[in-house]
């Protein structure tokens, strides 16, 4: 088990309220199950901590399950590369200290264990006009929601390309690396997090999903990736009215 989660950023103007508590949920949820697991959340989740985890995932052996979960900001360069925000980024510049998808990709890229699931509770930034914000916004009603975006963005881009780009990423890990990617929101939408979930609601369906054992749709004990996803998918749409994907 590998989480990140990312509340407290060193530019305090994009911090989030629970992505770093969505990682230490999910670690310790899994903990009793994983004999392994590696946390690293606000002043630790900086990306030669996170890349250096790389080493410990060599060890794992073929039958081994492994999982990265991250929880925090998703943003574009003005290349179109997707990067992962670590605590000290620089969001005028994501490249000099962020993680590139495909640095995340190269975690799991070549290591032993043949399970192997990617769950990423971020937003997918782009541009969003006023329009757009006001829809988003006002998709849930409890006044305690609030979005994983943010209005400040390096070069902004199209939403309709990054929501392209997400699926070329994901559709490429899953060909390199063996890996299922689950994730939080399409490009063109915001992820949200709430006091009434005391989570991002991506997180909060998973944890309910699988505590519950509502996810386990065929009654065998197991839960399959694809009643995970078919699980989380229905309860993130209903939990924000059908503004999140």
């Amino acid at each position: 088990m590998v989480a990140i989660g990312v509340s407290n950023y060193k530019d305090s103007q994009y911090n989030l309220t629970y992505a770093s508590k969505d990682a230490n949920d999910i670690a310790n949820l899994f903990f009793s199950h994983h004999q392994q697991y590696n946390r690293f959340t606000d002043a630790l989740a900086q990306r030669e901590k996170i890349l250096a985890v790389k080493e410990k995932l060599l060890d794992t052996k073929v039958e081994d399950e492994v999982i990265l979960f991250m929880a925090g900001h998703g943003l574009l360069d003005g290349n179109l590369d997707y990067y992962f925000a670590t605590q000290d980024i620089d969001f005028n510049n994501p490249s000099a200290r962020g993680l590139k998808y495909e640095e995340l990709e190269g975690l799991l890229d070549g290591i032993p264990a043949r399970k192997k699931l990617m769950l990423i509770d971020a937003c997918h930034s782009g541009e969003v006009d006023k329009e757009d914000t006001k829809l988003i916004a006002s998709a849930v009603s409890s006044s305690n929601v609030s979005t994983r975006g943010f209005t400040k963005k390096p070069q902004p881009v199209g939403m309709d390309n990054i929501f392209e780009l997400m699926q070329e990423l994901f559709a490429d890990l899953r060909r390199g690396t063996g890996a299922m990617v689950i994730s939080s929101a399409s490009g063109v939408e915001f992820a949200f997090e709430s006091a009434d979930w005391k989570n991002g609601v991506f997180t909060y369906a998973l944890i309910e999903g699988l505590k519950s054992g509502k996810c386990d749709t065929n009654k065998d004990k197991e839960v399959q990736i694809s009643e995970l996803k078919n699980y989380v998918f229905d309860r993130v749409s209903e939990l924000t009215n059908g503004k999140q994907h």
